[in-house]
This record gives structure tokens, sequence and C-alpha cells, in this order.
């Protein structure tokens, strides 16, 4: 969860054990998850607190307990509040070396025949291999790594069970909207160093700019320029736990024209200055 752009392309895991695990609490610099995809298939579980996940502009709430399946290639992003949430990352073809029918079974989820339903309840019975899962990924204890992947393997076969899933073309996965999201997040991505003004991200797609404004604020909750605000400030967390650079330094390069501005944007998003912020955070480490 370290990386902060939006199309993630780095491999997870490897053909031996194909999951990575993250897990992210308040004082990670990356406990806001910023829009982003990724062509590996994520699990995100609840342990504690709310999560608000926005799926494709769909919101789903996750409370304890509750998972979420977000398959490869959707545009994600999430608000936790005083939330302790988990996620395992995985790609789904390295699960097709089992037996043929399990590769059958598997390869009708990959291919897109079928979409899993996001939004698995703590309490669903499709849900009841999640726990172990995340438990044995947490605690990597001897054998972790079978209970991973025994346990991933018996959630695909719960979801069959429960027919927690839908047909090709019953579930769309994005569309065109989606896709112009993505590059507007790809170009902020790029830029946002730079001065963007709302006519840059509206070329992007490009569509006329009130319709813009519209689609973009119905998918993120947000204007496009204060998603481009918070991006900023979540770069900058992100600075301040990977570099020895000051305030001043973190405000420029995240493309803030000044370190007062950027201090009072800081302490609209985060409730505490940014030197304050800086300094819990190398005090901790």
């Amino acid at each position: 969860m370290q990386s902060l752009r939006y199309h993630e392309s780095m491999q997870r895991g490897s053909p031996d054990f194909p999951l990575a695990y993250y897990c992210v609490e308040k004082t990670h610099a990356r406990y806001e998850m910023p829009y982003h995809w990724h062509e590996e298939t994520e699990i995100l579980y609840v342990r504690s607190g709310r999560f608000e996940l926005s799926l494709d502009g769909e919101s789903i709430p996750l409370s304890p307990g509750d998972a979420a399946y977000i398959a490869a290639g959707r545009l994600h992003g999430g608000m936790p509040h005083e939330c302790v949430y988990e996620c395992a990352v995985f790609d789904l073809r390295m699960l097709l070396s089992a037996p043929a029918l399990c590769k059958e079974l598997l390869g009708r989820v990959e291919s897109g025949k079928i979409a899993l339903r996001a939004l698995f309840p703590g309490a669903d019975a499709a849900s009841a291999a999640l726990p172990r899962l995340f438990t044995a990924l947490r605690e990597g204890a001897p054998g972790y790594a079978l209970a991973a992947l025994g346990s991933l393997y018996a959630f695909f076969g719960d979801v069959y069970r429960e027919k927690a899933y839908a047909g090709c073309g019953e579930h769309p996965a994005g569309g065109k909207r989606m896709l112009r999201l993505k590059q507007v997040f790809d170009l902020i991505e790029s830029s946002y160093a730079s001065p963007l003004r709302l006519s840059d991200l509206a070329a992007a797609v490009p569509v006329d700019r009130k319709y813009f404004c519209r689609f973009f604020k119905q998918a993120t909750h947000l204007t496009p320029m204060q998603y481009l605000q918070y991006y900023r400030i979540e770069r900058a967390c992100y600075e301040m736990q990977s570099t020895d650079k000051n305030v001043t330094e973190i405000a420029l390069d995240v493309g803030f024209a000044s370190p007062e501005y950027f201090t009072r944007v800081f302490k609209k998003h985060k409730g505490i200055a940014p030197g304050q912020y800086l300094s819990r955070l190398r005090s901790e480490g």
C-alpha cells in the first residue's frame, strides 16, 4: 500500500506464493486510499471501524467483519473512519495451476464470464473463509502460506456454493465513464506537482467542463479540484514518511505555491499542522 500510483503495475506475490498482504492503521501514511486500479484482484477486509469504499463510482459501506471483492481493473478508493483494514492482493491467474475442475471454475472468474458481487458481509455464508485468510496472513505462523491459499480456494468455493456472482453482462464493471475517470487520474498522477487547472483536467477526457464536473463528483463525491488537493496532501504524507525533506520542501514538491497555503489545506484535511504530523511520524519511526 506504499505506492500512490493510480495504475499500480508492480508484481504482487510470486508463483510460489501469489499473495501480497497489507495492514493499514490510522498512523499509516496511506491510511486514506486514493483512487487507483491494478491488474490484480484485491480483497479488502475491515477489522475495526468503518470504511467507505468507492468501486467504479458505487459507494459501498463496510463495517467490522465485512469484506469487499475488487476485481482486476476496477477503479477504487476509500475513506476509513477510525478503521483498521487489511488487503490481500493477488493475480488470480496464479491460482489456475490447480486441478482441472478448480482451474475451470476459477477460469470463469478470471476471464470475466462471471462477476463476483462486491460486498461480502461478515455474517454471509460466502464470507466464512475470509477471516481465516487474513488471520493466516497477519500472523505468519508456520504453515501460514498453506492456510492462506487454502482459505482463498475455500472462498471461491463458497462463492460458487452461495451463487454470490452474476453472469457476464448482469454486473458491468466500469464502462466509458470509468475509463474517462482513469484518464483524469493518470494526468493527476503524472502532473500533480504542476499548476493544474480545471480546464486541464477536463481536457484529459475530453468532455464539456460542466458535464465533467458533474460526473466526477458523482463518482468521487468531490469536485475535481478538491480531489487534486486531496491527492496532493496524501502524496505529502507519503513523502513525510519516506523522505528526510522538511515541510517547505514537501509543500513545493507536491504542487503548492507556498508553505502557508499548504499548511492551511493540510490542517483542513488532517486536523493537524504538517509540522506536527511530520514530527509525530519521525518520533514513531
